[in-house]
């Protein structure tokens, strides 16, 4: 499968390659360029109290000619009339701009408030709405615009909330934190929910974009599931994070754990799988192999027959279209890479049986 070309690159090195690389200078002139536009329509449309979040390929350094363009004005502060009027106005200017629209499901595109992402996780009133924000705002969201306040804020306020809800956060011995279940759990619901509501958005759309839907699903979405994954694990298994620890402080431990994992989360999803092969010994030819099939599976998105041609394929004629068997192709060798990581590295497979699959 053509794609990475250096054999005795790093991780590092094979997930800022090729298109890869070019698919995440795009993202960021994107994102420069969303700044400029609305500075110059909407001065002042980000404060100490909000900020314009953008998710997606955006976000995760994916940019291709076809993207949508996810994004939610995040409010941090009291409530206030301008705040419909501000994200109103940012939804015109980017519709003039040219940009495509989220989707239909009304996840992005308009406001999202801090309380309910902070506050409401689990129980009745987590919708899946709320949950999809939540856990997309660590694993896979940038800021727009150089005031960052809220969404900072908002990410530890996040994180925060998901580590007061476990009452030991070292093992027996204090010699290492344990992996935080109640954010992996989160995530793995997560993942779990965004493949039922498929087969909801299946039958709510008649069919309409199930291709593009399923190629997600197997790729964009599961390296987001992934990357939460490895998040979590590297509580347990980063050696530099164990050396912080300190008993003396309980307060201390929490804002430790707290911070490593505000600073896995600056990267995008690729970058954090990069770096866990690096660090936990994965072989270079399983890396090259999983980012040799996810440079595929963008390049197909990037080319405009090909994504139309997902778009438009509805379930019935998936198994003898030709677009859908690249993207089965790929999206088997991808998994496989996925598989050895997970279930074959003799330090992540231990975490994998004990915390993903009972």
């Amino acid at each position: 499968m053509p794609g990475t070309e250096s054999t005795g690159a790093t991780s590092a090195d094979l997930a800022h390659s090729g298109l890869l690389r070019t698919c995440r200078e795009a993202a960021l002139k994107t994102r420069e360029k969303l700044d400029q536009l609305l500075s110059k329509e909407i001065p002042g449309y980000t404060s100490e109290d909000t900020s314009l979040v953008v998710f997606g390929s955006l976000a995760r350094g994916e940019w291709t000619s076809g993207s949508d363009l996810d994004w939610t004005y995040l409010i941090d502060g009291g409530a206030n009339s301008d705040h419909l009027v501000i994200a109103q106005n940012i939804n015109e200017v980017l519709e003039k701009a040219g940009f495509q629209r989220p989707g239909p499901t009304e996840t992005f595109g308009n406001m999202a408030f801090s309380h309910d992402l902070v506050h409401q996780i689990g129980g009745q009133n987590d919708t899946n709405k709320n949950t999809t924000q939540r856990i997309l705002l660590l694993l896979e969201s940038r800021a727009i615009g150089k005031r960052t306040d809220a969404y900072e804020r908002v990410i530890r306020g996040v994180i925060n909330r998901y580590l007061e809800e476990d009452n030991h956060l070292l093992t027996h011995d204090s010699k290492r934190y344990r992996v935080p279940r109640f954010l992996l759990n989160d995530i793995v619901r997560f993942w779990r929910t965004m493949a039922v509501d498929f087969a909801s958005k299946q039958r709510d759309r008649a069919g309409k974009g199930w291709g593009l839907r399923n190629a997600k699903l197997r790729m964009s979405r599961k390296l987001i599931f992934a990357s939460g994954l490895l998040v979590c694990f590297s509580a347990y298994l980063d050696p530099d994070l164990q050396t912080k620890i300190s008993t003396d402080q309980k307060d201390g431990i929490k804002l430790t754990l707290l911070q490593h994992i505000r600073d896995c989360v600056r990267l995008t999803p690729l970058e954090i799988l990069a770096k866990s092969m690096e660090r936990y010994g994965v072989s270079q030819s399983i890396a090259k192999t999983l980012f040799d099939a996810y440079t595929e599976f963008l390049k197909l998105l990037s080319d405009d027959k090909s994504r139309t041609a997902l778009e438009n394929l509805r379930s019935s004629d998936s198994r003898t279209d030709p677009t859908f068997r690249q993207i089965r192709e790929i999206s088997t060798v991808f998994e496989g890479a996925l598989d050895h990581i997970f279930f074959k590295n003799k330090l992540i497979e231990p975490l994998t049986r004990k915390y993903g699959v009972f």
